[in-house]
């Protein structure tokens, strides 16, 4: 099974920080949070780690798991952190351009599953309860 983590940083003011992405395929030209591929042995938060340090430049420890999707048709699962802190800091380090955008009003060329992802993980409450889904691949 493929694992991947995505990245969700947020600041006060309900600003979050969005990749436009160039692959896989079906993401090209959409907005996505950082992220990419679990190495083998690694534990998702050091890939979480990694992965948006990589793509943003910035070096966040304090990520928290909000959701993980598992596709059983396509044997992937992919698991979606959230953190707090300074968006206007990052750069993009990749081909992949990072942007800041208003976690309220997101543009209409996110992907569609961060409708959903982004306000539980910006959850004005405080309170953080990993979800576990499983998407079918159906339509």
């Amino acid at each position: 099974m493929k694992r991947m983590v995505v990245g969700l940083l947020f600041d006060s003011h309900n600003s979050v920080v969005l990749i436009r992405k160039t692959h896989p395929e079906w993401q090209a030209g959409k907005l996505n949070g950082p992220g990419g591929k679990v190495k083998e042995f690694e534990t998702l938060h050091k890939a979480m780690i990694r992965e948006f340090e990589e793509e943003t430049g910035l070096h966040i420890e304090d990520w928290e798991e909000v959701v993980t999707i598992f596709n059983k048709v396509n044997d992937y699962e992919v698991t979606f952190f959230r953190a707090f802190g300074n968006v206007h800091a990052i750069q993009s380090k990749t081909e992949e351009e990072v942007w800041v955008y208003s976690a309220r009003l997101l543009p209409n060329n996110v992907i569609p599953n961060l409708r959903w992802i982004i306000p539980l993980a910006i959850d004005d409450t405080g309170i953080v309860i990993p979800v576990r889904m499983e998407d079918r691949g159906e339509s």
